[in-house]
C-alpha cells in the first residue's frame, strides 16, 4: 500500500489575497498552474482520491480527476486546521489575521475553540489520528489532497506519539511546525509496512518547473509592528 500526500496548489490567501472563511478560498492564478503538473508524476491509475472538504484541495485534484475519471473519490475530514474564528462579513488577509494568529499560540491552551467554524488544538490531533487510521486501513494506490499544516500536524503524530496533548505538547508542536516548510503543490510519499511501522519520503515538487517552485510562489508580504515592518512569509501559514 502506498499513499501519495498533497498538498494543496498556491491559494488565494497563500499568495495574500482576501478571503472570507475558510471555505471562501480558491486557487490563485498560479496555484491554477502548480495544479496542472501534478498528473505529470503519476504513471498508473490511483485506486482512490481524496480530498479534503475545503475547495481549494479539491481545485488542486481536478486536473488528476480528470486524468483518471474512473478512479472513486473520497472527501476526508483532512481539511486545514483552523483555529481561529474569521469574520464572515468581510474578507480578511493573512496579514490581518496575524496578530490574532500569534494570541492563539502564545496561549497555547490545547482545548481553546475560539468560536464558531474553529476548533480546538485537541480536535485537530484527533482528526489527524482518525486519518492516519483511515490511511492504514486502505490497500492499493491512494491519493490524498490536504493541507501544510495539517501535513505537520500527521508527522509529527507518527515522529513524536504525544499520550497526552496539553500545553506543552502543544508548545512543541508549534516548534516542530515552524522547523520546515511544506510547499504548495508539493508530495509526501507514505508507506505502512506490513506491522504498521510508517516511512515517507521528502517534499517532492519536482514536477514543477521553476518558475512555480514554491520559492517564487509563495512570496513574502510586509508585516507593520509598531512603527517597523517585518518580513514573514505569507505562503506557509494554515490557509
Amino acid at each position: 500500500m502506498t499513499i501519495w500526500i498533497i498538498r494543496h496548489a498556491q491559494s488565494r490567501s497563500n499568495a495574500g489575497l482576501p478571503t472570507i472563511g475558510p471555505d471562501d478560498n480558491g486557487l490563485s492564478e498560479l496555484g491554477y498552474a502548480q495544479s496542472n503538473c501534478i498528473p505529470i508524476v503519476f504513471k498508473q491509475s490511483p485506486d482512490l482520491i481524496v480530498t479534503s472538504p475545503y475547495l481549494r484541495t479539491q481545485l488542486t485534484a481536478q486536473p488528476l480527476i480528470e486524468q483518471f475519471p474512473q478512479t472513486p473519490i473520497e472527501v476526508w475530514q483532512v481539511q486545514e486546521f483552523t483555529y481561529l474564528t474569521l469574520p464572515l462579513d468581510r474578507p480578511t488577509t493573512p496579514l490581518m489575521r496575524k496578530p490574532f494568529s500569534e494570541a492563539y499560540w502564545d496561549r497555547c491552551d490545547p482545548h481553546y475553540i475560539d468560536g464558531i467554524n474553529a476548533e480546538s488544538f485537541t480536535q485537530l490531533m484527533e482528526r489527524v489520528q482518525t486519518a492516519l487510521q483511515q490511511m492504514q486501513q486502505q490497500s492499493g494506490f491512494v491519493v490524498v489532497f490536504t493541507h501544510g499544516l495539517f501535513m505537520k500536524a500527521m508527522l509529527w503524530q507518527i515522529l513524536a506519539n504525544p499520550g497526552v496533548i496539553d500545553t506543552v505538547a502543544m508548545r512543541r508542536f508549534h516548534h516542530f511546525w515552524q522547523g520546515f516548510r511544506v510547499p504548495n503543490a508539493s508530495i509526501l510519499k507514505l508507506q505502512f509496512s506490513a506491522d504498521g511501522i510508517p516511512g515517507w519520503s521528502s517534499f517532492i515538487t519536482d514536477h514543477l518547473p521553476p518558475e512555480l517552485q514554491s520559492s517564487v510562489s509563495e512570496p513574502t508580504v510586509a508585516v507593520q509592528s509598531s512603527s517597523t515592518y517585518e518580513i514573514m512569509d505569507a505562503g506557509d501559514q494554515p490557509s
